[in-house]
C-alpha cells in the first residue's frame, strides 16, 4: 500500500480564531464527518490546509500545531460542559457513525446536542451582556 498525500486542516470560526487542527487523506468527507458528531461544529466559518506528501509527515504537522498553535477544541482543549448539560450518552457517537446502530441512537444523540447547544448559546448571550454592560471610558 502506497502511501497516500494527506492534509493538515485548520478550523476557525468568524473572529479567526483557531478552533480545531486535524489531519486527513479527504478532508472534505471529514468534515462531513465533524458536522454530524462535534457540536461546536456551528462555529466553524473557515478552513485551511495543508497538503503533505504522506500521512507520517501530516501526523507530525499535524501534532506540532496542535502543541503550539493550542486550538480551541483539540485534546485536552474541550471545554467543560455547561451547567445543567450532562455528558455525552455513552454509544451515542459510535451509534451514528455505525449506520445500522444509527436508529437505536438518533433521538437520544440529537436530544442531548440540542440540549448542549441551547447551554452553550445561553453562556454566549450571558457574556455578551456582561460585556455590555461594563461601563465605557
Amino acid at each position: 500500500m502506497t502511501d497516500r498525500p494527506t492534509a493538515v486542516y485548520r478550523l476557525f470560526n468568524a473572529a479567526g480564531d483557531l478552533l480545531y487542527v486535524g489531519s486527513s487523506c479527504d478532508p472534505t468527507r471529514r468534515w462531513r464527518e465533524h458536522r454530524k458528531e462535534m457540536f461546536w461544529w456551528r462555529e466553524v466559518e473557515r478552513h485551511d490546509r495543508e497538503w503533505f506528501a504522506s500521512a507520517e509527515l501530516a501526523r507530525y504537522a499535524e501534532n506540532f500545531a496542535i502543541d503550539t498553535e493550542n486550538p480551541r477544541y483539540n485534546k485536552g482543549g474541550l471545554p467543560t460542559l455547561p451547567p445543567g448539560v450532562p455528558p455525552q450518552p455513552w454509544g451515542t457517537r459510535i451509534g451514528y457513525q455505525c449506520r445500522e446502530l444509527r436508529p437505536a441512537f438518533r433521538r437520544e444523540w440529537f436530544m442531548w446536542r440540542l440540549h448542549l447547544q441551547d447551554a452553550l448559546e445561553t453562556q454566549r448571550e450571558e457574556q455578551e451582556r456582561k460585556q455590555d454592560e461594563r461601563p465605557q471610558r
